[in-house]
């Protein structure tokens, strides 16, 4: 298994699109960092911990970068290669997946410090309560768990759906239309579609559901998509 790992691991770092995705979040964390306090003037602990929420900045980026990822062995035929080496698709799988989990954390690791090197000074001039350690603990420790799930939910999707443009396209309206529609509906359920949860988790919870809560309601979705990819993959032939 470790082999696996290592050879999915040497695919995402050989490829122009880790580093495309991560300039990407980066670029999105500085600005919200930047624009939320130095234009927003956060005054309250929950305003304060959302200005330095690098998770909520780049989850929808990781779910992303997960789905090109897994479509584009699919794009690019480079999944018979593996396939020959490792039969066992399940396997594969789960190697990739943890690959891109890997890759994931790393970026987050980097960006939360990025984050609280930049935030900390400026909220440091802001009126109101300062954040305690368990404040900082929150935003950290949801910035990772949601850059893991997301990328881990992004893989098994792509796996799942296979074509690149249609599972792109299929992420964004889920998370930017359809999901506020389900809100309209009944306001309760939209705690539990996924955009919903990657938001609460990257902040660490809120008032309406706590971050073990949301991580669960997160992991419901990896394991029914990923359990969904794997019958899927195992009958698919490779190209």
């Amino acid at each position: 298994m470790s082999r696996l790992i290592a050879g999915e691991l040497i695919k995402v770092r050989t490829t122009r699109t880790a580093l495309g995705f991560a300039a990407a979040s980066l670029l999105l964390v500085l600005a919200t960092v930047l624009i939320t306090i130095l234009a927003g003037h956060p005054d309250t602990i929950e305003d304060k911990r959302s200005a330095l929420s690098f998770g909520a900045a780049i989850a929808i980026v990781l779910l992303l970068f997960g789905t090109v990822g897994a479509t584009g062995e699919f794009r690019h035929r480079t999944l018979a290669p593996a396939v020959l080496i490792a039969p066992d698709r399940l396997r594969l799988l789960l190697a990739r997946i943890a690959a891109y989990v890997a890759t994931a954390l790393a970026v987050a690791a980097t960006l939360a410090v990025i984050t609280l090197v930049i935030g900390i000074p400026l909220l440091a001039g802001e009126k109101g309560p300062d954040l305690a350690t368990g404040d900082y603990v929150k935003v950290i420790a949801g910035g990772l768990l949601v850059a893991g799930l997301a990328v881990a939910i992004g893989v098994a999707f792509g796996t799942l759906v296979r074509n690149q443009v249609f599972a792109v396209i299929a992420v964004l309206v889920w998370v930017t239309i359809l999901e506020p529609l389900v809100g309209l509906i009944k306001d309760r359920a939209l705690d539990y579609t996924l955009g919903s949860a990657l938001t609460r988790v990257a902040q660490g919870g809120d008032d309406r559901m706590s971050l073990g809560g949301a991580v669960l309601v997160l992991l419901a979705w990896g394991v029914v998509l990923l359990a969904a990819a794997a019958l899927v993959d195992r009958r698919r032939d490779v190209d």
